[in-house]
C-alpha cells in the first residue's frame, strides 16, 4: 500500500463523514461503485485522477480540493478542511 494513497483515502473518509453521508450514499454522489469507494478509503486502491475530478468538481465538495490534494487550506478563497 502507497503511503500516499492511504493518506487521500482517510481524506475522502474524513470529508464523507463530515458530511454525515454513508459510503453508499457519498458513492452515489460521485457516481463510483461503494466498493470502489471503500477500496479508496482503506487504501486498498489508488485514487484515481476521474475521481479526484469529479469531488473536486462536484458543488458540495470543490471546497475540500485544495486540503485533499496539499493539505493546505485557504479559507478565504473557500478552500477548507472537512470540521469532522
Amino acid at each position: 500500500m502507497n503511503p500516499d494513497t492511504s493518506l487521500v483515502g482517510r481524506k475522502i473518509r474524513q470529508i464523507r463523514e463530515a458530511m454525515g453521508l454513508s459510503r453508499p450514499k457519498f458513492a452515489e454522489l460521485l457516481q463510483v461503485p461503494p466498493t470502489t469507494l471503500k477500496n479508496y478509503e482503506l487504501g486498498y486502491r489508488e485514487v484515481g485522477g476521474a475521481f479526484l475530478v469529479a469531488l473536486s468538481q462536484h458543488p458540495e465538495l470543490h471546497k475540500y480540493t485544495l486540503w485533499l490534494l496539499s493539505g493546505n487550506t485557504v479559507p478565504e478563497a473557500g478552500q477548507v478542511s472537512p470540521e469532522v
